[in-house]
């Protein structure tokens, strides 16, 4: 029974995406890079080891499969690629019986369960599973042999927390299935009368996004004195004017430190509840110190300073970013990145104590004023 309530909470959530209507460009499958010849020029690749499935490939374009993949600055400059493994699946009984019993519930029967395992790789061999992408990247393969094109096709995917997702054909070619999916798992492909899945149509509309991050930043040019001690950060600096930094200490020479940090119980409690109500994934941990030129810690400015940051080097380099800081009063304040540059975080603040550097997914801290 309880499975029954899971099905129908998937297929309620799925229903409610409503019909679409699959373009016919933008559609075609690209061919796999060579990458048997030339290891610089493998990045991202689909390797097919099903007996069954005659071809499968990405459509996204190879660089957003790295950054939708999560890929960090630091593996990013590594040249670390993304391949995505397929063979068939020998799933157990008690989840061939979920994609059966759900398949069921549509009038829809299972044709084939893949293992879509996604992975990043090094030319040593390194492999770190993908399972869940930021955001979904469009697949598609050409069905069995022996289907019968008259049907509709779609597929089952199984989500991290365990939960199942449908999604419908995208391309018009009977003889291809094309899907937009986030999660690489275990894929069932189902078959069932003409248009039982139309309001399983949803593409993403990121999934053939060409995305490119500029190269990462390790030295910023700042105003005054300024020095990093801080793990995985290169580089930190103040950006308003050396009139404007000595004003707001009251005149005098200054000069600004970023460390890495492990802040008290208290503070890292206030800290960690700021960055999960606003929706990070992870936040590192700094102090950073500015000093007068008596070697003296201002912790409170008069006004504010512009500060700018490298970005921790382990941190996604598609995502937003924010820093929770710690205030004299003890409440936080959630500063959102206010420059363009891909991998420097650039804020507005008064306030020179703990901080919490923080990243979501892209979009998670636009509505932070």
């Amino acid at each position: 029974m309880k499975f029954k309530k899971i099905i129908a909470t998937v297929l309620t959530s799925v229903m409610a995406l409503g019909i679409f209507a699959a373009p016919v460009s933008g559609l075609q499958a690209e061919a796999a890079p060579d990458w048997s010849t030339n290891w610089n020029d493998v990045r991202v690749y689909t390797a097919n080891y099903s007996k069954s499935i005659p071809s499968i490939n990405m459509q996204t374009p190879q660089t957003t499969v790295k950054l939708y993949a999560g890929m960090s600055w630091e593996r990013l400059e590594e040249n670390i690629g993304v391949r995505l493994n397929v063979s068939d699946s020998e799933c157990g009984p008690q989840a061939m019986n979920g994609f059966h019993t759900l398949a069921a519930a549509m009038g829809a029967t299972v044709v084939k369960v893949l293992d879509m395992d996604m992975e990043l790789y090094t030319k040593e061999g390194w492999t770190e599973d993908v399972v869940t992408m930021t955001s979904p990247i469009r697949v598609g393969m050409t069905l069995p042999k022996g289907c019968d094109l008259t049907k509709d096709y779609a597929v089952i995917s199984v989500r991290e927390n365990g939960s199942m997702e449908v999604l419908g054909d995208l391309d018009p070619e009977p003889t291809t299935l094309t899907v937009d999916s986030a999660s690489f798992d275990t894929f069932a492909i189902i078959a069932a009368p003409a248009g039982t899945f139309n309001a399983f149509r949803v593409a993403s509309p990121h999934a053939l996004d060409q995305l490119w991050v500029s190269n990462y930043t390790k030295d910023i040019i700042s105003t005054v004195s300024a020095e990093s001690k801080g793990y995985r950060m290169y580089d930190i600096g103040t950006v308003s004017d050396v009139a404007a930094v000595r004003a707001a200490v009251g005149d005098q020479i200054v000069s600004l430190e970023v460390s890495s940090f492990e802040p008290g119980p208290d503070s890292m409690s206030l800290l960690r509840y700021a960055a999960w109500k606003a929706g990070a994934r992870r936040a590192s941990y700094y102090e950073i110190e500015l000093k007068n030129g008596k070697g003296q810690r201002v912790t409170e400015t008069r006004q504010k300073i512009r500060v700018m940051m490298t970005l921790p080097f382990d941190f996604p380099a598609y995502a937003d970013y924010a820093v929770a800081v710690l205030n004299a009063d003890g409440t936080v304040s959630i500063l959102k990145d206010i420059d363009t540059n891909d991998s420097t975080i650039t804020i507005d603040t008064d306030q020179f104590r703990s901080y919490a550097i923080m990243w979501a997914p892209k979009g998670t801290f636009a509505m932070i004023p």
